[in-house]
């Protein structure tokens, strides 16, 4: 064999030795971008999209966010937590939503959310009830006229359930509380104690201590709004 001859063949076998190197730095690569994406839990994504709905300036970025937690419903079917949150978010529109078909879109879609959370196995029944009551109140909000009547004893008694079954659980303690407030003007009610009543279920709230970030321990917002409109305070 010539020198020019076996040059050329160490060449060869450099080339695809490097080029057999290249795809397997590659392929490493591409492993190891994969495992990362993997290794991002339900509770990545749904933390990052419940602090994104904290965040949202908008009704429309509520609505992007929103749709975040239907497609995390879809590819994790057996958790709970995305379908309460998609329940909780459209229920919370419905009562700020002016447009009437839009008001009875989002309760339809939370009335399905809530049928399938209902399915589900692992969930928190005290939190589950408590929006069972609030999906009720909804109702009402949407044509008191009509609906309260029909709803009152729902709404009621879905929240009772929630204490009976936690006492500890601050939120149907704090909803109910705040319905009475509301409905006193149409069915009377004593509401001589509703600030130290206010003042027990903030401390409540302090004091709760949810099983990780993802679970539910919303309240204080709806607290406050009620303690600045009924008892003056900051």
């Amino acid at each position: 064999m010539s020198v020019l001859k076996l040059k050329t063949n160490i060449m060869r076998n450099s080339i695809t030795i490097l080029t057999i190197a290249l795809f397997f730095v590659a392929c490493s690569s591409s492993k190891s971008q994969t495992a990362k994406e993997t290794n991002v839990t339900f509770e990545d994504q749904l933390s990052k999209t419940l602090t994104a709905i904290n965040g949202a300036k908008s009704v429309k970025g509520l609505f992007e966010n929103s749709n975040k937690l239907k497609r995390l419903s879809a590819i994790y079917p057996n958790e709970w937590l995305s379908d309460y949150y998609v329940t909780l978010l459209d229920i919370k529109l419905s009562i700020g939503a002016k447009d009437e078909k839009k008001k009875e879109s989002l309760l339809n879609e939370a009335k399905e959310f809530l049928a399938s959370l209902k399915e589900k196995e692992n969930t928190i029944e005290s939190e589950i009830l408590t929006l069972n009551g609030y999906y009720y109140y909804a109702l009402i909000a949407q044509n008191p006229q009509k609906n309260g009547q029909l709803y009152y004893k729902d709404v009621i008694g879905a929240y009772q359930k929630a204490i009976a079954i936690d006492k500890t659980n601050p939120r149907p303690v704090l909803m109910l509380t705040i319905f009475k407030k509301k409905m006193s003007k149409f069915v009377g009610g004593d509401l001589s104690n509703l600030c130290t009543k206010l003042s027990q279920i903030e401390q409540l709230l302090e004091s709760s201590k949810p099983k990780n970030e993802v679970y539910p321990k919303w309240g204080i917002k709806e607290l406050k709004k009620e303690q600045q409109e009924s008892c003056n305070k900051l």
